[in-house]
C-alpha cells in the first residue's frame, strides 16, 4: 500500500469528495489544493494523492528522464522540485486512480498535470486536463495569438509538439514555479510573450499559483488563464 491520502477538510457542509492526483507528492507544499477547494466551493471536500508518495528522500531522483524521454517537473512535500520522466510515473498514476476510487470513495479525480499521457484505466471520471485547457485557450483566443507559459526550456520540444497535433503554432515562453522568484519570472515570461504577439496567454502548468496569474496580468495586459483554476471549474462540472 502507499501512503495514507490526504484529505483538505473537513469545509462546511462538505458532502462529496473528489479526488486530486498530483505528478509529485502529496499534500503539495504550494497550496495547489487549497485553491482549488477554492474554486469548487462549498459542498465538497477534496483528497490528495501522488505518484510519488512511497518514495523517500532522494529515491525520485532515479526517475529523471533519459534522453528522447518527455520531461516533467512537480513538488515533493518538503517544496523541493524534481524532474521526473513522463514513463516512469505511469504505473504509479494508475495505482493511485484506483486507491482514490477504491480506498477514498471519490465520486471524480483531476490529474494536476498538464502533459500528454495515455489513457489510464478508471470507473469514475477521470479528467486528464490538457486537451480541455488545451481547447479552451484556443477557443478563447479565437483569430487571435495564444500564448502559453511553460516551466522548463528543455519542455519546449514536447509542448510545441502537442500544440500541433490541435493545428496550433503557439508562443512559448519559460518561467519556472518552483525556481527562485517565481512572480518576477512569470511577469518577465508574460511581457515576452506580448511582444512576440501573443493576445491571450496560458499558464500551463499546475505549478502556477493565482498570485503568479496576477503577476502575469499585469505584464501581458490581456486575458490570462490559469490552468488550476480553469481545471477545477471542470472538475465541478464532471461531479455535477
Amino acid at each position: 500500500m502507499g501512503r495514507p491520502s490526504s484529505e483538505l477538510g473537513p469545509r462546511a457542509g462538505a458532502t462529496r469528495r473528489l479526488g486530486l492526483l498530483t505528478i509529485g507528492q502529496a499534500p503539495r507544499p504550494d497550496g495547489l489544493a487549497w485553491e482549488v477547494t477554492v474554486v469548487l466551493g462549498e459542498g465538497f471536500a477534496v483528497v490528495e494523492r501522488g505518484a510519488l508518495d512511497d518514495l523517500g528522500p532522494g529515491d525520485a531522483a532515479r526517475l529523471a528522464p533519459r534522453p528522447g524521454q518527455d520531461l516533467l517537473v512537480t513538488k515533493l512535500r518538503d517544496g523541493s522540485s524534481v524532474r521526473v520522466a513522463e514513463e516512469a510515473i505511469l504505473e504509479r498514476l494508475q495505482r493511485q486512480i484506483e486507491r482514490l476510487e477504491d480506498e477514498d470513495g471519490v465520486e471524480a479525480t483531476l490529474l494536476l498535470c498538464t502533459g500528454t499521457f495515455p489513457t489510464f484505466r478508471h470507473r469514475r471520471p477521470l479528467l486528464q486536463p490538457q486537451a480541455a485547457l488545451h481547447g479552451a485557450a484556443l477557443g478563447i483566443a479565437g483569430p487571435d495569438r495564444l500564448g502559453a507559459v511553460i516551466p522548463l526550456a528543455e519542455q519546449r520540444p514536447q509542448m510545441a509538439r502537442a500544440w500541433r497535433e490541435r493545428g496550433a503554432e503557439v508562443v512559448l515562453v519559460e518561467a519556472d514555479p518552483y525556481g527562485p522568484e517565481p512572480e518576477a519570472a512569470v511577469g518577465r515570461a508574460a511581457a515576452e510573450a506580448r511582444a512576440q504577439g501573443a493576445r491571450v496567454l496560458l499558464m500551463d502548468c499546475f505549478g502556477y499559483d493565482l498570485a503568479m496569474r496576477r503577476a502575469a496580468a499585469r505584464a501581458f495586459a490581456g486575458p490570462v488563464l490559469l490552468a488550476r483554476s480553469l481545471a477545477a471549474r471542470l472538475l465541478v462540472e464532471m461531479a455535477a
